[in-house]
């Protein structure tokens, strides 16, 4: 291949990935509004509910559902930021959704080994969203960039660890 075919390659290769990327973010874009149309749609249904006689167990089934819509809306948000899909995110859904499952059920009425089960998926996400906040604070040192919205988040945690323990040494 010539050199100017390398080249006429590569531009293509380039139009053809930013046309892919721009067509992904239009579907991202499509199911953040889906999601948020659903998120008010429920709210709308949780005021309706509330204002005439209501059922307990569903009121808090749908504040529960909205959750995992607005994290779900969360994770869309990071993904056009940073086109990556945050794993953290998909674990708080998941263990968000696990547990309504089992406030709604009731754990009384969950059989032993469904429940069992159940347990050792929260803390298995639980341990996913322990090792993915490590993970995105070592990309967060070692890039030595990130959105402002996290690298704050992660001054605001040291400070406030610093203040604890500046108080604690001047209690001794």
């Amino acid at each position: 291949m010539t050199e100017e075919q390398q080249i006429l390659y590569r531009r293509v290769h380039d139009v053809f990935r930013k046309t892919l990327e721009t067509i992904q973010d239009l579907i991202i874009i499509a199911l953040s509004l889906i999601v948020f149309y659903v998120s008010i749609k429920v709210l709308l249904g949780i005021i309706f509910e509330i204002s005439h006689a209501f059922e307990f167990k569903r009121v808090v089934s749908e504040i529960l559902y909205i959750m995992i819509l607005v994290e779900t809306y969360r994770m869309l948000i990071v993904y056009l930021k940073e086109h990556r899909v945050a794993v953290s995110f998909m674990a708080e859904i998941a263990l968000v959704a696990v547990l309504r499952e089992v406030i709604l059920t009731g754990a009384l009425e969950i059989p032993p080994l469904t429940l069992a089960m159940a347990t050792f998926f929260i803390l298995a996400l639980v341990v996913v969203i322990k090792l993915t906040v490590k993970e995105e604070r070592a990309d967060i040192e070692e890039k030595g960039f990130i959105h402002t919205e996290l690298r704050d988040i992660f001054k605001r945690r040291s400070k406030r660890r610093r203040s604890r323990e500046f108080s604690n040494s001047h209690k001794e």
